[in-house]
């Protein structure tokens, strides 16, 4: 079907148009709290590294606020990660009074422990994502008032395998996360054995396009990315790590849009330091942010729900933390 090869170049044409790096001036961090979203830059392992943070209004600063990451999907870069979230993290900074850190990965591109030999530069180079990302984190909580009890990440497809890996690396650190459409590196996951229980949400599509549900190799545009687990093994691997029951509780959510999807959830229970662990399944969901803008064309990605605002269910979970 000639249809494929022209849907392939429009998605390649749009990730290199639409990802572009931001061009506004960056700064390093400091100590001067500003509200509104900032735009920054470190050096890291010797490359220069963005990012952007949204503070919320200053009446929360003198308090100590939370930090929730949010790590975009492969050729992606952190406004594209607000764009496909419509903001909605910001708003609920503004409410809720936490911070909200949107790091970009080096050519657009996480290292998540995926074998990607020759086709991304983070895992042919080892670069330590994980280090600066935690080193994000120190300099904020040596900057403002953080409770560091409470600091989250959250991230979709290379950003959601990425925040896989940094809960297994740094369990320490993170107190839980929210991953869509993205597991573990089946690699990987020989090498994750995180120190802390923490507790962990995962928004999966049972249709997605590129990342299988039930496992194996990520394929995009023709091209092998790594081979991951299914989601229900990796629920599986979570509730085993967090001393939790392995026979989740099962509820399905109403069905209120008219979307080509269903959810349900998947609670694991009697977890280890009351730690938590869920699986919002949505049958007949893409490779996409449930409630959110999607950026590309659902032939190519597949549908997204609107039976959820994943946004809204991210922050409810970590507030029950």
């Amino acid at each position: 079907m000639k249809v494929l090869p022209i849907l392939f170049t429009f998605l390649a044409l749009l990730l290199s148009t639409s990802c572009e790096s931001d061009e506004n001036d960056n700064n390093e961090l400091g100590s001067d709290y500003v509200a509104g979203l900032r735009f920054f830059e470190m050096s890291w392992e010797s490359r220069s590294r963005t990012y952007q943070i949204y503070f919320p209004s200053e009446e929360f600063s003198d308090q100590n606020m939370p930090i929730l990451f949010v790590l975009h999907g492969g050729g992606g870069n952190a406004t594209d990660m607000q764009r496909s979230t419509l903001n909605r993290f910001n708003e609920l900074a503004e409410i809720h009074g936490f911070i909200v850190v949107y790091p970009e990965g080096f050519e657009k591109q996480w290292n998540d422990g995926r074998d990607v030999t020759g086709i991304v530069t983070a895992w042919d180079e080892n670069i330590d994502d994980v280090g600066y990302v935690a080193e994000i984190a120190k300099q904020l909580t040596d900057n403002f008032n953080i409770d560091e009890r409470r600091i989250f990440t959250s991230g979709i497809s290379n950003g959601g395998f990425m925040s896989s890996r940094l809960l297994c690396d740094r369990s320490d650190l993170f107190s839980g996360g929210a991953i869509i459409t993205a597991t573990l590196s089946e690699t990987y996951s020989n090498n994750c054995n995180p120190d802390d229980p923490n507790s962990i949400i995962v928004f999966n599509g049972t249709e997605d396009p590129l990342v299988p549900y039930e496992g194996g190799q990520v394929t995009i545009l023709g091209q092998e990315r790594g081979l991951v687990l299914g989601t229900e093994a990796y629920m599986q691997f979570l509730a085993t790590a967090n001393g939790c029951e392995t026979t989740p509780l099962i509820s399905s959510l109403p069905d209120n849009e008219d979307d080509g999807t269903t959810v349900q959830l998947y609670e694991y229970i009697s977890c280890t330091n009351q730690s938590k662990i869920q699986l919002y399944r949505i049958e007949g969901g893409g490779h996409t942010w449930p409630g959110g803008q999607e950026l590309l064309p659902e032939v190519l990605v597949g549908k997204t729900s609107r039976e959820i605002i994943a946004c809204d269910v991210i922050w409810e979970f970590f507030s029950s933390l």
